[in-house]
């Protein structure tokens, strides 16, 4: 039976290889591209079952019209991959003016959160659904801007509130950090998790570290 997967923002090589894996399970992909986000990774398969579609993140109606036409393009949406990488999320604290600091901050924090939202209203609809939550991990002797400290504070925020919300509900909400390096690794975990029936991981932050025994 044909599943569709959304992952956005398709940003990075983490989002690139994530797609491929997801074709791989013979998923059908909706890709949300960033608007302004540039250079974004090529789109896989996009002559069957993959559609790319532009939306604004700072926008909460450009993240309903993103569902939307996801949803309209492939069908019903079972499960979506929310991305974020903080070494992307970059800007000069002292010398970017305030304008550029909080067009960046809407996208790094409130665009996740406007998405999640409405996966979340459809999935509540449907009665099933998974969500997750994947961020890379930042190096440990790495010294994270002040915006990119913000960006994963907020995303790891908006996890435990899925979590919570996900609690004996319908659907599902899965948190994973990868600190492996191995993109591809990490993305076939990624989809053993939401291919697990039972959810037995759900509701709570992994740590994917690529080596063998927990989480490996």
């Amino acid at each position: 039976m044909k599943r569709t997967l959304l992952i956005a923002p398709f940003d990075g090589p983490l989002a690139s290889v994530l797609a491929s894996a997801a074709l791989a399970e013979s998923w059908a992909l909706a890709l949300g591209l960033a608007r302004g986000r540039s250079p974004s990774p090529a789109v896989p398969g996009e002559e069957g079952g993959t559609v790319a579609l532009d939306y604004d993140p700072r926008s909460y109606v450009s993240a309903s019209s993103l569902v939307l036409s996801a949803r309209n393009a492939l069908g019903e949406i079972d499960a979506a991959v929310l991305l974020l990488d903080p070494a992307r999320a970059k800007a000069d604290f002292l010398a970017a003016k305030p304008g550029e600091l909080s067009g960046l901050v809407e996208e790094r924090c409130s665009g996740p959160l406007f998405l999640a939202r409405e996966l979340v209203r459809r999935f509540e609809a449907r009665k099933s659904g998974a969500i997750l939550l994947l961020a890379q991990e930042s190096p440990r002797d790495a010294a994270p801007g002040p915006l990119a400290a913000l960006a994963e504070g907020a995303f790891e925020g908006l996890g435990k509130g899925l979590f919570a919300a996900a609690s004996g509900a319908s659907w599902k909400a899965y948190g994973l950090r990868d600190a492996s390096g191995q993109g591809e690794r990490a993305a076939r975990y990624a989809f053993e998790l939401l291919g697990d029936p039972k959810g037995a991981k759900a509701g709570r932050w992994l740590r994917f570290t690529g080596k063998s025994g927990l989480f490996g």
